[in-house]
């Protein structure tokens, strides 16, 4: 009997990719998972800040917060509002924020969060 070999379609390997989850340990010991966020989710975000998006640094500190998808397990869900934002930014601290933006780096390439970056300048 020949054997049939199943190739994912480009797009599914697309979907794939974005959905992949990785994780990265601070220097806590926290096991942060991250994972590419959504189109939508830079925009939300960004609603989110409020008046607070008008500021530049503000905006990249904010924006590899959304790759966030977990904390030590615990699923950590997009902030909706100013509130949940803050409360994320003081959860996560100086230590969860480097290592994941170390990780957004080394698992989602560099081109990735220059775009970022720039997108978020604009």
């Amino acid at each position: 009997m020949a054997k049939m070999t199943v190739n994912e379609t480009p797009t599914a390997q697309i979907l794939a990719k974005a959905a992949a989850e990785v994780s990265v340990t601070d220097a806590n010991g926290r096991l942060i998972s991250i994972r590419k966020p959504g189109f939508l989710a830079q925009f939300r975000i960004i609603e989110t800040m409020g008046q607070s998006a008008d500021i530049a640094t503000y905006r990249e500190m904010v924006n590899p917060l959304i790759y966030i998808c977990a904390i030590d397990g615990e699923p950590v869900t997009l902030p909706t509002n100013k509130l949940q934002l803050e409360a994320l930014i003081q959860r996560i601290g100086d230590e969860g924020f480097k290592a994941v933006v170390e990780g957004i780096v080394k698992h989602f390439g560099q081109a990735d969060a220059d775009a970022e970056k720039a997108a978020v300048k604009k």
